[in-house]
């Protein structure tokens, strides 16, 4: 569980490129409100942006990349004169998984499927 959420986090990383640093995680969490034997993982990663049309290259970069794994797949883009892009996913070795690919910051943020474990001894081997 732990291990499928940074694994495809960091593969996604270099299937952009660019130099990426871990934001939070892996950290441990309840898979619902007062759940102590079901746990998840969540992994971010982010990096510098980009600007002209680099950040859509690498949205659908990270598309192609996302389908190989079988992740499913759904872009992202805001309202405006100037959209900001992303990507959505689930599926595959994780429940869900974000890009954002902003002119100010890059993130990939994965969460992985919930299973059995309790939350405080997990935290406690970390």
């Amino acid at each position: 569980m732990k291990k499928s959420v940074v694994d495809v986090v960091e593969r996604s990383a270099e299937a952009v490129g660019g130099s990426w640093k871990v934001y939070s995680g892996p950290s441990v969490e309840g898979c619902g409100d007062g759940v102590e034997d079901k746990a998840r993982y969540v992994y971010i990663m982010e990096r510098s942006g980009s600007t002209g049309d680099k950040p859509a290259e690498d949205v659908k970069a990270m598309a192609k990349f996302w389908d190989g794994e079988g992740i499913a797949t759904t872009a992202y883009k805001s309202g405006g004169a100037d959209p900001l892009l992303g990507m959505r996913g689930k599926g595959g070795p994780i429940t869900t998984i974000a890009f954002n690919a902003y002119p100010e910051r890059y993130s990939i943020t994965a969460v992985s499927a919930c299973a059995d474990g309790n939350v405080r001894d997990l935290l406690k081997d970390e």
